[in-house]
């Protein structure tokens, strides 16, 4: 291989055809002297020769002449045929090592005659991309050799993992909690396919090492609270986002909160409902105020029975593990609902410091992601001690704020052109890398783009989990007798 050119971050090789075969995301290192370039390889062309037309051509008519023969005394054909056969590597910069580190802000060049072209190793690629930490988590291969990434550089960071369906995307979730939950980190799942519960559970159908640390609860069932533990915010915020309130009947449910608070002593979902019937009010506000909590009470999630406190199911993972939050079996506005609750109630229990840093698993989030749940969250997360970790096979869904403060990207196959842009205007690195290699990604194998791999992208095929994945498509034709 040779060097063409170099414009801007893109670097152009020329390549024999029998050179050895690439993959794109492999990395090259174009070293002269004690100094390296390295390129990430996005792409593989035809190198366009002058004439190249004109002779393709020309070889099409000449081969309909029957008994055709050439006569070629110096054997000149084989060099024009391989040279017609050269191969345009297309690269992006990555940076120059030197003593070991990679700069991005050295200007250098290497010779274009004399400097030596060779594929970068894989342990090269694992040591430039981990990051600081001593908790490594296997993710699966990278150029030929195991790749690792430490569970610290998920640590008060936002992380989004997309990409189209079957491609991979939970399977990747459940290998980052179950590497997690082995370093004795806290995990609050929102899992809308009632699949997370299966990590319980080894290929064989024996226990795994996680059974006794996952906890499932199911909202309206072995997870109910009361409104008066949610309060006067957090049912404010159910009924403007869940329900489309109008300002106007909001101010009159803050009076009617306030009326139940003071005849009975307490707030209860039967006494508002109650104190909404006898109260004073215009009747248009009344019957809205009246079909949204009736709606409210039919989820059967706020029961003034038998509440379950949300700071005492945490407490249950005390040293370590998953609250698993079964949305499987709820409507769509009952999902928003709850999702609603317990965002508003783990971010004041992480606010007034009774429970440790957690972290945030949301499922496809773009069921239930909006400005309105997650603004707060999202922009102080650091600071409040909670670190999300966003899945969706639509990107798009999901808010501009929310990708600009993305730490880690894990982007699987996408072929939709609008997705591509805007992704490429999304994530930590150029547009051309991310619309030339996501769109040519196989199942299971992602791009890794952030902090967690030190702002070097890596193509990674992800490993098989020895616990139950569950979450595979259900098909009508099987392979049966």
């Amino acid at each position: 291989m040779k060097i063409l050119s170099k414009n801007n971050d893109t670097v152009k090789l020329l390549a024999s055809p029998d050179e050895e075969l690439l993959e794109r995301g492999d990395y090259l290192v174009i070293e002269d002297n004690s100094r390296k370039l390295l390129i990430q390889v996005i792409d593989i062309e035809y190198a366009d020769l002058p004439g190249m037309l004109e002779d393709t051509l020309r070889e099409l008519s000449v081969e309909d002449a029957k008994n055709f023969s050439s006569i070629d005394p110096y054997s000149i054909g084989s060099l024009i045929a391989k040279l017609r056969e050269a191969r345009l590597i297309i690269g992006k910069f990555r940076g120059v090592l030197v003593d070991g580190d990679l700069r991005n802000d050295i200007l250098w060049l290497p010779s274009r005659f004399y400097s030596r072209i060779r594929k970068a190793s894989s342990s090269l690629i694992n040591e430039l991309s981990r990051s600081s930490g001593r908790r490594a988590i296997l993710l699966g291969e990278c150029m030929g050799d195991w790749f690792t990434v430490n569970a610290e550089s998920l640590d008060g960071k936002l992380t989004i993992i997309t990409g189209k369906k079957e491609m991979g995307k939970s399977h990747l979730a459940k290998l980052l909690v179950v590497g997690l939950v082995e370093y004795g980190a806290r995990i609050l799942i929102f899992d809308i396919n009632g699949e997370y519960g299966g990590l319980s559970k080894k290929i064989d159908g024996s226990d795994s090492e996680l059974s006794d640390r996952l906890k499932v609860i199911i909202p309206g069932r072995n997870f109910k609270t009361t409104v008066e533990d949610a309060g006067l915010k957090t049912m404010l915020d159910i009924l403007r986002y869940v329900y489309d309130t109008p300002p106007a009947s909001l101010r009159e449910f803050s009076r009617i909160w306030y009326i139940t608070e003071r005849i009975y002593g307490r707030v209860t979902l039967k006494g508002l409902i109650d104190a909404l019937t006898k109260t004073q009010m215009n009747e248009s506000i009344r019957e809205a105020l009246l079909s949204r909590l009736l709606s409210i009470e039919d989820l059967e999630f706020f029961n003034d029975e038998d509440p379950q406190s949300l700071e005492d199911l945490l407490g249950e993972l005390e040293y370590g593990g998953a609250l698993i939050v079964d949305l499987s079996k709820s409507l769509p506005h009952g999902r928003r609902l709850v999702v609603e609750y317990v965002l508003s109630k783990l971010s004041t229990i992480l606010k007034n410091n009774q429970y440790p840093p957690l972290f945030l698993l949301a499922e496809e989030a773009h069921l239930y992601l909006r400005d309105t749940y997650w603004d707060d969250l999202v922009t102080r997360m650091r600071h409040i001690g909670v670190f999300p970790i966003f899945v969706t096979n639509q990107p798009d869904m999901i808010p501009d704020s929310v990708y600009r403060q993305a730490d880690n990207i894990f982007l699987f196959n996408f072929t939709n052109d609008s997705d591509l842009d805007y992704l490429a205007k999304a994530s930590r690195v150029d547009a051309e890398t991310v619309k030339r290699i996501v769109k040519a990604l196989p199942p299971k194998r992602c791009l890794i783009v952030g902090r967690i791999v030190n702002d070097i992208p890596v193509v990674v095929k992800v490993r098989e989990l020895h616990v139950k994945t569950m979450g595979e498509t259900k098909l009508f034709f099987t392979q049966t007798k």
